[in-house]
């Protein structure tokens, strides 16, 4: 039997290539006006996809503000701490990689946030204010209800009748649970922490078809926009490039393969969903195969579903920055150029400022004194 070889390329298929919706310009727009009352921006990442995840539009509205970068779902990636550590070492940006879920993880968050508190000149009378923002579905909600509880607990402990600390940002596995940014809300009182929950933040436009599927692969859009079968051919070429032995779907054959339809009928056949003519229902299937690595269902095999960062980890400097060059083209960013200044700062002037402006900045200058 000869050696199995991986495809090198995925077919391109015509399928959309945004997914921006109104609420998404809504909250670029209110993450602008509220940035001069930021202390840090925490940016959550799903590690799986950890360049496809990456909004650039962030770097425009937030380019003067400290930032960690915190890579979700860290159990059920292989991304090395040795290749992030390239990747933010050139831009001075710290991370961590965190599962949304464990109060251990958010434990130190706090810590951290907490010590930048502490090393303040001159501390935030109304306490460290920071937001939540990346892309949908990638754990904000999440984390910022982990963090309430583990940064309240103590205040709980120490007197309160009840242990418990109310859930204040709803969750869901489909993006656009959340669709407005939240008041802010208090993580911790000994330093007072509070946090502003966002939306998730779609780009204007992805650069490629790849790229989209990728984001329906973790989750990002809804599992409706793409076609199945194309998402679960995708995640089996990416699976054969990092393992071409075929151990990440060896349940379901012996041997591996480059065509998800065989794929597909074993699944059916090992589930005892095959029909008696050996059909099958495609997109049950497929989407079977898809939430299986999704959802974190396999335990055993992790992977990596980012094209860019399977085959060309030491570009991504490379990458990001002929992103924001697209990206720049777009009128999404031109709306923000014209509402917060070029550099994104609010302090250029020729801005054309609407009255929803004009009300942010005395807020601003409210909040300052």
């Amino acid at each position: 039997m000869s050696k199995f070889v991986p495809r090198a390329v995925f077919p391109t298929y015509n399928i959309p290539l945004s997914n921006f919706k109104g609420h998404h310009q809504k909250a670029l727009s209110k993450l602008g006006h509220l940035a001069p009352q930021l202390d840090l921006v925490l940016e959550v990442r799903d590690c799986r996809a950890p360049i496809a995840t990456t909004n650039v539009l962030f770097d425009k509205l937030l380019a003067s503000k400290r930032k960690l970068v915190l890579y979700s779902k860290k159990d059920l990636s292989v991304l090395k701490p040795k290749v992030l550590d390239a990747w933010h070492k050139s831009k001075n940006e710290e991370y961590m990689f965190i599962d949304c879920r464990n109060k251990q993880d958010c434990k130190k968050i706090i810590q951290r946030l907490t010590a930048l508190y502490n090393g303040m000149e001159s501390k935030p009378p109304l306490g460290l204010r920071s937001m939540i923002v990346g892309m949908p579905n990638v754990g904000k909600s999440t984390l910022v209800n982990t963090m309430r509880q583990v940064g309240l607990k103590s205040a709980h402990e120490e007197g309160s009748v009840s242990t418990k600390v109310r859930k204040v940002a709803k969750t869901g596995g489909l993006p656009g649970v959340t669709r407005s940014t939240s008041e802010v809300i208090r993580l911790c009182r000994d330093p007072d922490i509070m946090v502003h929950d966002t939306p998730g933040i779609f780009l204007p436009t992805v650069k490629d078809p790849e790229t989209m599927i990728t984001l329906a692969l973790v989750g990002c859009i809804h599992d409706s926009f793409v076609d199945p079968v194309i998402v679960a051919d995708y995640l089996l070429f990416v699976l054969n490039l990092q393992d071409p032995s075929g151990k990440p779907y060896s349940y379901y054959m012996s041997h591996p393969t480059n065509d998800i339809y065989e794929l597909m009928h074993n699944i059916a056949k090992k589930r005892g969903t095959l029909r008696k003519d050996d059909s099958y229902d495609e997109l049950g299937v497929a989407n079977h195969w898809i939430n299986i690595w999704k959802q974190g269902k396999n335990h055993k095999f992790k992977g990596l579903f980012d094209l860019a960062a399977i085959k060309d980890v030491e570009n991504i400097k490379q990458i990001l920055n002929e992103e924001r060059e697209r990206v720049g083209l777009t009128k999404v960013h031109q709306r923000l150029s014209d509402s917060f200044g070029v550099d994104g700062t609010s302090t250029a002037s020729h801005r054309k400022r609407t009255a929803k402006d004009r009300e942010a900045d005395m807020r601003n200058r409210l909040f300052k004194l």
